[in-house]
């Protein structure tokens, strides 16, 4: 079956251009009536929209069972894109233009109509932004960096695909605990898969000066925390980095971060990502039980959706976000007020 949307000015004329195009044997499958144009709700056109069809002519047998699931999913699609076209045109100019910044900024459709329905409960303008602002602290949750106590040695793990900057970021996260708090703090890699890795690294141990051991599995990562780091106050173990379709690095790492060994895994997402790619990160890495997310790349983002996006959906919360290569400067615990200007528009806040 051949299907078309078609708009005109009233019923007679959508159904004219139906018989003109399809001809007299098209079936009209749905009919809507709305209104398009004019300023603050005045002087707006109605019009009417007609999704016609017609069977095309074949030489071939009946239509297979999956030709008509297909027609029947694209219907289910264009009804579902009317509905939402609805939602929009029944928006007030303030607020269509604030629904239309946070699908611009990458925010999930369903999620962006939330807040929208949530700011609708107050017609002032301001209210309204209170509200939207309420609702992406909520989102964003408060954040949990790490905290070292007195007497109580803490393990840090930070795992992510490659690329995504774990040994900058435990860097500057390693320069901080040392030159602001006044911790002895411990280097680990086991990212022995690239040299340039373990050099970089040992360059950062050095400029900081603390030390840094190299280990090759979960054995040897027990005996290095029993001896060489039993004194130390804080121990952070640097990961290889793995594509989310590698099993059998996951397999390895899995062992390594084991809640035997490790007290909290920080999982690193890039926000210069797709959020498709992030989705099938976090999938692939939940089997790693990571507690904690730790936002990179974020000067490299083009949009910042993601941030809502994740912390709808997965209620995980963020530790730090990076923004750079300088260390330890380029790193800030993620604070909603902080994360908030991005995604708001607002990014020197």
């Amino acid at each position: 079956m051949k299907v078309k949307k078609y708009v005109g000015k009233n019923m007679q004329d959508t159904i004219f251009k139906v018989k003109a195009e399809l001809g007299s044997d098209a079936i009209i499958l749905n009919t809507r009536k709305f209104t398009e144009g004019g300023i603050f709700g005045f002087f707006a056109k109605e019009k009417v929209e007609v999704l016609a069809g017609v069977e095309e002519a074949r030489n071939k047998k009946p239509e297979t069972n999956r030709e008509i699931q297909e027609i029947k999913s694209m219907l289910s699609n264009l009804n579902k894109n009317w509905n939402e076209n609805d939602f929009v045109r029944s928006l007030s100019e303030p607020l269509k233009k604030v629904f239309d910044l946070l699908i611009q900024e990458g925010v999930n459709e369903s999620l962006a109509r939330y807040l929208i329905e949530q700011m609708q409960d107050s017609d002032n303008p301001e209210e309204q932004m209170e509200i939207l602002s309420s609702e992406i602290e909520d989102i964003i949750g408060p954040p949990a960096p790490l905290v070292v106590k007195a007497d109580n040695q803490k393990v840090v793990a930070l795992i992510g695909p490659t690329g995504v900057g774990k040994t900058t970021t435990i860097a500057k996260i390693a320069a901080d605990f040392v030159q602001n708090n006044d911790y002895k703090v411990g280097l680990v890699t086991a990212d022995t898969y690239r040299i340039a890795a373990v050099q970089q690294l040992k360059t950062y141990s050095d400029i900081i000066n603390i030390p840094l051991e190299v280990v090759y599995d979960e054995d040897e990562f027990a005996k290095v925390l029993a001896s060489k780091y039993k004194d130390y106050d804080l121990i952070l173990l640097d990961t290889p980095g793995s594509s989310w379709n590698d099993k059998v690095q996951l397999g390895r790492l899995k062992k390594l971060v084991n809640k035997n060994l490790i007290d909290e895994t920080h999982l690193l997402l890039s926000l210069n990502s797709s959020n498709d790619n992030i989705e099938k990160v976090i999938e692939k890495f939940s089997e790693l039980n990571p507690n904690r997310f730790l936002l990179t790349k974020i000067d490299e983002a083009t949009n910042f959706g993601n941030i809502l996006n994740l912390g709808y959906n997965y209620k995980q919360p963020f530790s730090y976000f990076s923004a750079g290569q300088d260390v330890p400067d380029d790193i800030e615990i993620a604070y909603q007020e902080k994360l908030m200007p991005f995604i708001l528009g607002d990014k020197n806040a």
